[in-house]
């Protein structure tokens, strides 16, 4: 009798659930048709928790439905598929920007310059949906998670930080750190050519180490540099030097709490550190109590740079935290809204942003040179052509980095953001309850109240704004759009559009000035290339990362040619005795190709930003003149 009455309970609240959602998505379907844009009708929010969860088990046995079940609402339930299928779901629509309805929200996504400029200029009809950005606020409120006068607040006390001292900083501190990585790849000579297994992992300690020198004055000395007697030539520099021992009072290092923290922060959703550091999970403790380690070693630096400060050492510091202190007027507490509390948490985020974005972004880079010759011997030759042949010591900011921004070195950098955004879908939003009008192509049409929109990386491969050369349609099956060709930023003649930058209507909220792209190269459609965000919200570190990511490929291509390893294909021996230039060389060196090129496409996830997430792309490093895979393709 009662397991009957259990099983009807069941039922009436499962047919309860199915009554409510079914309503709820029509009703969502209908406010979705009132914009006057395409519907895509989807089962699931595609960014719910549950789904991101699960996907993965789900989406194999939905591939299965016969064809004309399917659709653009299959194709987007991968919450990667921006990246993976480009403009393609837009085109099958027939516009740039669509809505799709599910039972519990409406999201649009958006891949028309004209309209992200608007989005972007409208800050208060556009805001970030901060409930996505509840993880960030470990160590306090910060620059990222806030909105309205808060987030007016927070631009004003990090924008003076980002200034032409700060970016002498980074380029010195990136040739540092690049001669470093290198050492650790080929060996203090450099004759030691090896096959590089998981290049993406020292890349994510080159960009750490950068953004901790630069950031904190915190030196964080590379493994392979603690058993060097000479660290370099700012080894006697006021830094504060870290490395892999624990200090009295630390159950951590700096690198290990740092990286561990950065590399595992969507754990710390799951509670407060101290339930963490109790969970019975492994991953959950580290996590746990990488986040007490790192709040102490802030702490400590705190106190450090505000006595400095205090002191007026403090006039000389040009990294970032010390200018954040120094800016914010914390001294006299009593004259200031700012809390350690606002320090700190600008201070991890700003190391957060500025780590893994500029990291993958040198990975990728180097990737995508291995896979095309030309485009890396072009770099090479627009390097040489900077740098002249000159000493590494003789190098200067202000001289060689506006060069290398007017070059092929900016060509490649822009084209590896182009088709790898960090962040594939930028998030926005309109309030509930306060639709929006926008145009598009002469035509209006209303954003309805309450939905997220999402600035779509599928813009970076909109054939409208990336048209292919006149003569060349495809390579390989490829579009062009959807293909690494750095050339397509070289114009034979400065164009005719100067950079206008953003109309602050307050100066103190500028930060830095200067183009996402140099105004020597191809000027692409404004709101067509947004790697950097754009708008009010677009990166405050955006030449921070430009700085790095140049400075490194001087560094690397002055000396060095990086190619894919075949190890799996063929030893070295084997490659030794083909043609060089040959067709069996060529046969190897396309299997390696076809199988990056494949993990780059479907193998590619994102936490934070979008990188390879369990798998590896090999590569070698060889001296220039040394290659093994030279093709006129």
């Amino acid at each position: 009798m009662v397991l009957p009455l259990i099983l009807s309970a069941l039922a009436a609240i499962t047919l309860y659930h199915v009554v409510a959602s079914y309503r709820r998505l029509m009703r969502n379907i209908a406010l979705a048709k009132s914009s006057g844009l395409p519907v895509v009708v989807s089962p699931v929010h595609v960014y719910s928790v549950l789904w991101l969860a699960t996907y993965y088990m789900w989406l194999p046995l939905l591939q299965r439905l016969p064809t004309s079940w399917k659709g653009v609402w299959l194709d987007i339930l991968d919450p990667e598929w921006a990246h993976r299928l480009g403009h393609s779901p837009f085109k099958k629509l027939g516009s740039d920007v669509f809505i799709t309805a599910s039972p519990s929200r409406l999201t649009a996504f958006v891949a028309d310059a004209e309209v992200i400029t608007q989005i972007t200029t409208r800050r208060n009809d556009f805001p970030k949906p901060l409930e996505m950005y509840s993880r960030l606020d470990i160590y306090g409120n910060n620059l990222v998670a806030t909105e309205g006068s808060d987030w007016r607040k927070h631009r004003k006390l990090t924008a003076p930080s980002f200034g032409e001292r700060n970016n002498q900083l980074v380029f010195t501190e990136t040739l540092h750190n690049t001669r470093s990585l290198l050492r650790l790849w080929n060996g203090p000579d450099g004759l030691q050519s090896k096959t590089l297994q998981d290049a993406a992992t020292d890349t994510m300690r080159w960009a750490l180490y950068i953004i901790s020198r630069a950031g904190f004055n915190v030196r964080v000395n590379w493994a392979h540099e603690e058993e060097e007697e000479d660290l370099g030539e700012s080894a006697n520099s006021d830094a504060i030097h870290m490395g892999s021992h624990v200090p009295p009072g630390h159950e951590m290092s700096y690198r290990e709490a740092l990286s561990e923290l950065l590399h595992n922060i969507m754990w710390t959703q799951i509670g407060p550190p101290e339930y963490l550091r109790k969970s019975p999970f492994k991953i959950h403790r580290t996590v746990g109590t990488a986040v007490v380690e790192w709040g102490k070693y802030m702490d400590t630096i705190y106190e450090t740079k505000k006595n400095q400060v205090a002191s007026g050492h403090g006039m000389a510091g040009m990294d970032l935290f010390q200018a954040l202190i120094r800016g914010s007027g914390i001294l006299d507490e009593k004259q200031t809204s700012i809390k350690k509390s606002d320090l700190l948490g600008n201070a991890f985020v700003l190391m957060l942003a500025g780590h893994e974005t500029t990291a993958n972004a040198l990975h990728f880079s180097l990737i995508f040179l291995a896979m095309n010759w030309q485009s890396q011997k072009r770099l090479q030759d627009g390097v040489d052509k900077v740098i002249q042949g000159r000493p590494i010591e003789e190098w200067k900011y202000e001289e060689d980095f506006p060069k290398l921004f007017n070059g092929i070195p900016a060509a490649v950098m822009n084209e590896t953001l182009r088709l790898l955004q960090p962040i594939i879908n930028i998030p926005k939003s309109t309030a509930p309850g306060r639709p929006q009008q926008f145009t598009m192509g002469g035509q209006q049409y209303t954003m309805p109240g309450g939905t997220h929109i999402f600035l779509c990386a599928a813009v970076h491969r909109n054939p409208k704004y990336w048209p292919a050369p006149a003569k060349e349609n495809s390579e390989n099956g490829q579009r062009d759009p959807d293909r690494f060709r750095p050339e397509r930023w070289l114009i034979d003649e400065k164009p005719t559009e100067s950079f206008s930058d953003i109309d602050y209507d307050d100066e103190d909220l500028r930060g830095p000035s200067g183009e996402d792209t140099s105004s020597h190269l191809f000027k692409p459609v404004k709101g067509s290339y947004i790697p950097f965000s754009d708008g009010y919200r677009s990166c405050i570190g955006r030449r921070f990362a430009q700085v790095e990511l140049l400075a490194a490929f001087a560094v690397i291509f002055t000396h060095f040619s990086v190619e894919l390893a075949v190890d799996e294909w063929a030893t070295d021996e084997e490659i030794e005795r083909m043609e060089m230039g040959g067709k069996q060389r060529e046969a190897v060196w396309r299997k390696a190709a076809d199988s990056a090129d494949w993990l780059l496409k479907k193998k590619t996830a994102s936490i934070i930003t979008l990188q390879l997430r369990g798998y590896s792309i090999p590569i070698r490093l060889v001296r220039r003149g040394e290659e093994r895979f030279r093709f006129d393709y």
